[in-house]
């Protein structure tokens, strides 16, 4: 260690709960020896905890002569980045894996916490199958579950208190409605004085996945939350986790009585996300095992930090006991395991160690090997003097700088481009100035200057130019990537979850289909007399409707044959010169249908939100929170209906719900609205479609099919009905009926279907497809497809009012397929590049109205 006359302070950092490197959760341990101890005060360690920006900073204090074998405990200070802590679970790990396995002082069998003593161990002999460098801790612990909940302070008497209370709740609950519940009903558990979690177990991991660090509940305003008395002041976070396997709600029963479990958790709040949460995992391990008496014990295997990329692997032993007279089940002993890797170590330089303002520093660091690549470094080694590596190039920078933010080291050309390039620090989303990077002293050799004319230097020069941009897109590249990892795992999160539910929905309905099959027809009761009658498989319409659909079609079918293209229709050159003139943005975030009526237009999106959006105007007029992910809409008259992905069709009538139908077992995947607006149709994934009566609000038939349902659209004729399958056919049925009438192949799952108004033709599109196929109503089988369209991946299809026009949205853009009845040939008259995920003609097909994914809702039309 460095003398009084230059005090220095060394440190290393480790990755917790991994023995891999840059995975895990990140700990600073900071060496503390006796000489200074005096001169480093808790105000000082919060500064530096704070310079290190992570989640936990250890403060470590070293006697004379380490190793001393003469002491075999050692004190620790645990600090965040605003407050000191009196235990946590990742720094204990951290400390210990540091004490027992990096410096070697296998004498250290205690860590002082101001919780209390902890008894350290290591498990490379007992614990073999679990991997080498494993340690483990007995934590402290006063286990203790709150009275209260989130959700029964909502349901407390009123009063200015309880007000404030209640909108600190409101603020920071979940915006999904399964998740919100959860958090509502979630118990309260303090695994010692100070430290409490609210415990919330989600359904699936697809809930898992949606938890989001942007909704914050600000503890300190909710004070009924936490049992008056010792217990009450406290610091509070959710910890979010669902139990994995068969045995998820009892757990695992082995041999020997004893239970395990493995889980899965994230713990958001604050503002943040961490990796690994070693205090949290021991409240949940103790709440668990007193809830399920496993007194015969208990081990839990939990993985934290999977979706932001720092996947963590917890175990927690607990060993419990019920008392003979009371039966309450007590938490005896509770252990907390795992293991760590060293990533870097260095040293703080001060001028005055201590003092109110911390002066300038520098740091100097290196990486060190993974598990099993070198020994372990001495202690006597941290002191030394050690290469930096940028950490924008990972090399040794030739003008090293530091940044005052994070202490992360640059060179100095490089950052400065960066800076200049993006405006904020690297891997942060904090701005960044020249002015924040502190220069590093070191032993530098003088380079010459380079001449500004052409010659071996200055192409040297161009080919450092060169070299530094590589090293900028590279770094980018390694970002992106990193974005694309986490993505990837949230997609493979929510795919893994939706294919269970799937799963289970099919054999729940195939069960109840073989019940009803066995059913014995018995004579008809007093009941069936009234009216009171099963309906099995499809479902024809009332006959009152079936006269309304063919009335209807007999009208249309007269009035088609021989309709001319209205007067003021929009020609192909007017067609050709739509271009934006007009968009917005949308309150809704995640697009994924559109509905137009008139001059308005109802956009849904997957966040749960309705915007109607004045066209004429361009300006979104109302907001609707549908509270479900919205999968589908239309409209008609003065109706807006959205299809949902928990299987509600909602009703709106100027801007009121009117009715919900939750028919539907499993998400909605399309609407469709009969030509004489009396009749709405949905389909969806559990492979039915149902028809509903828009005047009496009522679910009227139902008919099954043997394939899950995507998309639908009535004939404009109004008696055929067709419904795209995820096998990646066309089912077209009788609508009266219901009945099957034929079934056209598209090889792949249908994404979109329309029909043409000249009554013949429909179109569809294909997931994965770049061509849009029209098939012929008068034909069957292959013959059936008389043309395939180049329009790129058609998310959605509209035909316009004459059948010329067949417009085409996906990720690719926009195009206007025409096609010309003397010549009986297709063109393009229109072709944009700007995505879009929905689309409908305007009045005299002179508009296009387009939303994307993103939220941005554009008109197409001619400039004036």
């Amino acid at each position: 260690m460095a003398g009084h006359d230059a005090p220095k302070l060394d440190f290393v950092t480790v990755d917790v709960f991994t023995d891999t490197r840059f995975v895990g959760n990140p700990l600073a341990v900071v060496f503390v020896p006796a000489a200074l101890r005096d001169r480093i005060d808790q105000s000082t360690k919060q500064r530096i905890a704070r310079e290190f920006n992570l989640s936990e900073t250890v403060f470590l204090h070293t006697l004379d002569n380490e190793p001393n074998r003469s002491v075999t405990t050692r004190e620790i200070d645990i600090f965040t980045t605003e407050d000191e802590l009196p235990f946590a679970g990742h720094p204990t790990i951290g400390s210990a894996y540091l004490v027992l396995k990096h410096l070697g002082w296998s004498h250290v069998d205690t860590l002082q916490t101001k919780a209390g003593p902890i008894r350290i161990e290591s498990l490379q002999d007992q614990d073999q199958g679990r991997g080498q460098g494993r340690v483990r801790a007995a934590i402290p612990h006063a286990v203790h579950i709150h009275q209260q909940t989130l959700g029964g302070i909502l349901e407390s008497p009123s009063g200015p208190l309880a007000s404030a209370a209640a909108d600190a709740i409101r603020q920071g609950l979940s915006a999904d409605a399964d998740i919100r519940a959860a958090e509502l009903a979630a118990p309260v558990v303090s695994i010692v004085r100070g430290m409490t979690f609210v415990l919330v177990r989600l359904p699936s991991l697809e809930h898992l996945a949606r938890v989001t660090p942007a909704r914050r509940i600000d503890f300190g305003k909710v004070p009924e939350l936490l049992d008056q008395g010792e217990w009450h002041d406290s610091f509070v976070s959710r910890y979010y986790y669902v139990p994995r396997g068969q045995e998820a709600d009892e757990g695992a029963l082995a041999d020997d009585g004893s239970r395990s479990w493995k889980i899965q958790t994230r713990m958001v709040e604050l503002g943040f996300e961490d990796p690994a949460t070693g205090s949290a995992a021991c409240a949940l391990a103790s709440y668990l095992a007193v809830r399920n008496e496993a007194v015969r014990g208990a081990r839990f295997e939990i993985t934290q930090g999977v979706e932001m990329g720092r996947r963590s692997d917890i175990v927690v032993d607990t060993v419990a006991l019920k008392d003979k007279e009371s039966g309450e089940v007590k938490i005896k002993e509770l252990f907390l395991g795992g293991t760590a890797v060293v990533v870097m170590s260095g040293s703080i330089a001060r001028d005055r160690l201590g003092s109110r303002q911390l002066p300038k520093s520098w740091v100097t660091c290196k990486s060190h090997p993974g598990p099993g690549q070198a020994d372990p470094i001495s202690f006597e080694e941290h002191a030394q003097n050690i290469k930096m590596l940028c950490a924008l190039s990972g090399e040794v920078p030739e003008e090293p700088v530091v940044s005052r933010k994070t202490g992360t080291v640059f060179e100095k050309r490089l950052i400065l481009k960066y800076i200049e390039e993006n405006g904020k620090e690297p891997g942060t989303n904090e701005e960044l100035d020249p002015e924040d990077l502190l220069d590093v002293k070191t032993s530098r050799v003088v380079r010459p200057r380079p001449p500004n004319f052409t010659s071996l230097p200055s192409l040297l020069k161009a080919f450092q130019d060169e070299w530094d941009a590589l090293v900028l897109e590279t770094y980018n590249t390694r970002e992106q990537l990193a974005r694309t990892r986490e993505e990837l795992a949230t997609a493979l999160y929510q795919h893994d979850a939706a294919v269970r539910v799937i799963a289970r929905l099919t054999k729940e309905r195939d069960e109840a289909r073989e019940a009803l099959a066995k059913l014995t027809v018995t004579p008809a009761s007093a009941g069936a007399a009234n009216g009171d009658a099963m309906a099995v498989d499809s479902e024809s319409l009332p006959q009152n409707l079936v006269e309304h659909v063919q009335e209807l079609q007999q009208q249309l079918m007269k009035g088609r044959k021989k309709r001319p293209i209205p007067q003021g229709w929009a020609s192909s050159d007017e067609v050709a010169a739509l271009q934006q003139v007009a968009y917005a943005d949308l309150a809704v975030s995640q697009a994924s249908c559109l509905g137009i009526e008139s001059d308005y237009a109802a956009i849904g999106g997957l966040d749960g939100k309705l915007d109607i959006y004045s066209i004429q105007a361009n300006k979104v007029e109302r907001t609707i929170d549908i509270g479900e992910p919205v999968t589908a809409t239309v409209w008609t008259g003065s109706k807006v209906i959205v299809a949902t992905s928990k299987g509600s069709v909602k009703v709106f009538d100027n801007g009121s719900e009117t009715a919900s139908f939750q028919a539907h077992a499993g998400a909605v995947t399309g609407l469709s609205v009969h030509p004489g607006g009396r009749l709405l149709a949905s389909v969806g994934v559990d492979k039915s479609f149902i028809f509903y009566d828009l005047d009496t609000l009522q679910k009227v038939a139902r008919g099954y099919t043997d394939a899950s349902l995507t998309t639908c659209a009535f004939h404009p004729d109004g008696n055929l009905f067709g419904a795209g399958t995820q096998t990646g056919d066309v089912k077209v049925f009788r609508t009266d009926t219901g009945e099957q009438a034929e079934t056209f192949p598209l090889g792949t799952p249908v994404q979109t279907l329309v029909f043409s108004e000249n009554g013949f033709w429909f179109a569809a599109a294909g997931k994965g497809q770049s061509t849009t196929t029209i098939f012929d109503l008068r034909k069957s089988g292959a013959a059936a497809q008389v043309k395939e369209l180049q329009t790129g991946d058609a998310q959605a299809l509209a035909w316009d009012y004459t059948g010329q026009y067949l417009a085409t949205a996906g990720s690719t853009g926009v195009t206007v397929q025409m096609y010309i009845k003397s010549s009986k040939s297709w063109s393009e008259p229109l072709r944009t590049s700007t995505p879009a995920t929905a689309l409908r003609w305007g009045a005299e097909a002179k508009t296009l109205v387009t939303v994307s994914k993103e939220g941005v809702v554009s008109v197409l039309g001619a400039k004036e």
